[in-house]
């Protein structure tokens, strides 16, 4: 009998945190740091109970956007109703290469499903190939389908992505009127790094908000990203709770009162 191997992946994505358990009594300021991390749970082997604990560390710590694979949309949309968590999913995600009137169809599903949210991967390798005009048609698509129901953030990639290709993706997503442009999907193994963001933020001005995503684990990167322009985070779970105890205690320890040599 066929036994598969033993899992090659974390425990659950909400590291154990029960749905019964009060929302942290957090600092303002970390509070706020999680008013711009959006969490997930969107890995292949992620299952139920994994949504279940996304669901319950979202609201505990009030971070503003809770991502699952779209076939968990409604199950998470349940999860966190009553909340002030958003209900976000991708579109053709990780690799962005599904045909334009799938991504579309994608798109639909998830607005009747209940998504608040929507991360929409570019075709990467259209992109690459030089093929704007691709690439403008498929987001000008999806924007359409969607209409303004709910933000639209594109996903570039910027890992697989030289200058060139930055600047072109971003100028598309600008032209579709998209509401951020993303760096990446966290599935590439190219994590976003400040020069990215300092690239985009060049390229974009205001005309975009900049959500960086990949990678990205140190406080003192979230705060130059911040600098930098970015105005929401894609982390994974635990690290996301982990800066926002660190900003917490860090806020403690600024009112002289907690302790330490």
């Amino acid at each position: 009998m066929y036994r598969p191997p033993n899992p090659p992946y974390p425990g659950p994505a909400g590291g154990g945190v029960k749905a019964d358990e009060p929302p942290a009594d957090l600092a303002p300021a970390a509070r706020a740091l999680a008013q711009r991390i959006d969490v997930s749970a969107v890995q292949a082997w992620h299952a139920r109970a994994d949504v279940e604990s996304l669901a319950a560390i979202a609201r505990r710590y009030g971070f503003i956007n809770a991502h699952v694979l779209p076939g968990w949309v409604p199950l998470l949309r349940s999860l966190l109703e009553g909340s002030s968590t958003l209900v976000g999913a991708p579109v053709g995600f990780p690799a962005g290469g599904s045909t334009t009137g799938v991504k579309v169809a994608e798109a639909r599903d998830l607005l009747d499903a209940g998504v608040q949210e929507m991360d929409v991967v570019v075709n990467i390798g259209r992109l690459r190939s030089g093929d704007t005009d691709y690439v403008q048609h498929e987001l000008n698509a999806i924007a359409e389908a969607i209409g303004r129901a709910v933000p639209l953030k594109v996903i570039l990639e910027v890992g697989y992505l030289d200058e060139g290709q930055i600047r072109a993706g971003c100028e598309a997503a600008i032209e579709a009127g998209a509401d951020f442009v993303k760096t990446g999907t966290g599935w590439s193994g190219r994590p976003t790094t400040i020069e990215h963001v300092r690239l985009i933020h060049g390229f974009v001005g205001g005309a975009i908000e900049i959500k960086a995503s990949g990678g990205i684990r140190e406080l003192d990167t979230v705060l130059e990203m911040e600098r930098l322009g970015v105005t929401r985070f894609g982390i994974n779970t635990q690290a996301a709770v982990a800066l926002v105890e660190e900003v917490a205690r860090r806020a403690t320890m600024d009112r002289g009162d907690g302790g330490g040599a």
